[in-house]
């Protein structure tokens, strides 16, 4: 169940950092892609935001109620991703815009903003979740927030190969 910040209480609840972002950039944030460097990366290892954050650590990414896309689960805990660092959107290298998952034909009219940089993907059961703008505090009964079994991640090298052979490139 899911209560104010006001209720929190360590003894019988556990608080979390959250994001809401729609699908299926949500859903893509905490998908487990590739390994590079030790670090494991997500589909989406890029969100784009119009303003900077001094937090870094872990966010619990929420899922939005709108659009609700069939095939995707929404208004729901997806899953926890360590926010690691923020770029200005003006240094943005090609990589950097793939992990966006932002359509080429719309990043050139994003000038202004902030990639914040994620990575370490782990999904969790889903659970509802009432949203909010920005990075809010979440706070549910004790151990409802639970994370699912690991996946299988591959290595950067391979998972660019294997994009290539899906995009015909």
């Amino acid at each position: 169940m899911q209560f104010n910040n006001k209720d929190y209480n360590p003894d019988q609840h556990d608080r979390w950092r959250a994001l809401t972002v729609k699908n299926p950039y949500a859903t893509q944030l905490v998908t487990a892609a590739f390994e590079d460097g030790g670090f494991v990366y997500a589909e989406k290892s890029i969100e784009v935001r119009s303003k900077y954050t001094n937090y870094r650590g872990d966010l619990l990414i929420c899922s939005s109620k709108n659009p609700d896309l069939p095939g995707y689960e929404n208004g729901v805990s997806l899953g926890l991703v360590e926010l690691y660092d923020i770029k200005p959107v003006s240094e943005f290298t090609p990589w950097d815009w793939e992990q966006t998952r932002i359509p080429p034909e719309k990043r050139k009219a994003i000038t202004k903003g902030y990639g914040w940089l994620m990575r370490n993907p782990r999904r969790v059961i889903e659970f509802p979740v009432k949203g909010q703008l920005g990075i809010y505090n979440l706070v549910y009964t004790k151990d409802c927030i639970l994370p699912y079994p690991v996946a299988m991640v591959i290595d950067r090298k391979i998972y660019e190969l294997g994009l290539k052979e899906v995009t015909n490139e």
